[in-house]
């Protein structure tokens, strides 16, 4: 699954927030050493997953929540290509039901050095939110992100920031070391508010099902993954709660089928309902 799709996915004011508390210590990896680890291959795929309340906390949270989320990550000529959209209802305490629905789109490049990004949202029929732009990064993971829309915006990307096919595959290869945590800056420009970093808490390995569907017979890990903001002031950063987080159970090949983002007041599980390989271009 993208690391995207958690961004938006819950209340007005979590949506608000910079995707899924981990009390795990969230630093960047030094210069130069996320960009070091080896590429692994990825499942071309095309998933549909069922949106449910998974669970909730205080008495005017969220009390109920349906929806449907459609991820797409395939390979291109020229590097990958990724999509999610999704559509889900939530209800609240107070009887008030909010109607969100958003796509997100992004291409990166084959060295993960360029990334162009779109999204578009709205809440309950009205317009929410318009981002797009271009980022890139040099081979210290470090650059910008110059924004088309939010207009006049650029940011600085801080050195070992990845974006999400590179971010998934040096996941993915620390997943195969059996390490137990890793970390990284992230970048997929599906919000405004600036880059991120994010801890990630490797489980051990679960041997695969024979039986099941052909993309998820292989080795899994229950990864969960913190994600904070940078550039949040004077604040203590290893001291911070994450803005949300994220809960999987992840194969060896990129694909997750068992999902659960939560947000602090509320978590939202994703169900896998479908799922179906994509044939890779025929390149020159």
């Amino acid at each position: 699954m993208g690391l995207a799709s958690a961004r938006g996915s819950g209340s007005d004011a979590a949506m608000q927030c910079r995707l899924s508390s981990l009390a795990l210590l969230a630093f960047l990896l030094p210069v130069g050493a996320a960009q070091a680890a080896p590429t692994v291959a990825l499942q071309p795929h095309r998933a549909i997953y069922s949106l449910k309340l998974d669970m909730t906390r205080g008495q005017r949270s969220v009390i109920s929540i349906d929806g449907q989320m459609e991820y797409r990550w395939a390979t291109a000529c020229d590097g990958s290509s990724f999509e999610q959209n999704y559509q889900v209802a939530m209800v609240y305490a107070s009887g008030d039901t909010l109607t969100r629905k958003t796509r997100y789109a992004g291409w990166e490049s084959a060295d993960g050095h360029e990334l162009t990004y779109t999204l578009n949202s709205t809440s309950n029929g009205k317009e929410n939110e318009e981002i797009s732009g271009t980022a890139e990064l040099d081979d210290a993971g470090h650059g910008d992100a110059v924004f088309k829309t939010p207009a006049d915006l650029k940011q600085a990307l801080p050195a070992g920031s990845l974006f999400p096919t590179t971010h998934m595959q040096r996941l993915v290869a620390a997943m195969r070391q059996d390490q137990p945590i890793f970390t990284a800056g992230f970048f997929d420009g599906s919000s405004a508010d600036g880059p991120q970093y994010v801890s990630v808490a490797i489980g051990r390995p679960q041997s695969g099902d024979p039986s099941a569907d052909p993309l998820l017979r292989g080795p899994s890990h229950a990864v969960s993954m913190a994600f904070f903001t940078l550039g949040s002031g004077d604040k203590d950063q290893d001291k911070e709660l994450p803005d949300y987080e994220l809960r999987q159970r992840l194969f060896d090949n990129g694909v997750a089928d068992r999902i659960v983002i939560d947000y602090g007041d509320f978590a939202m599980a994703a169900t896998l309902d479908k799922i179906e390989p994509i044939e890779p271009p025929h390149c020159k």
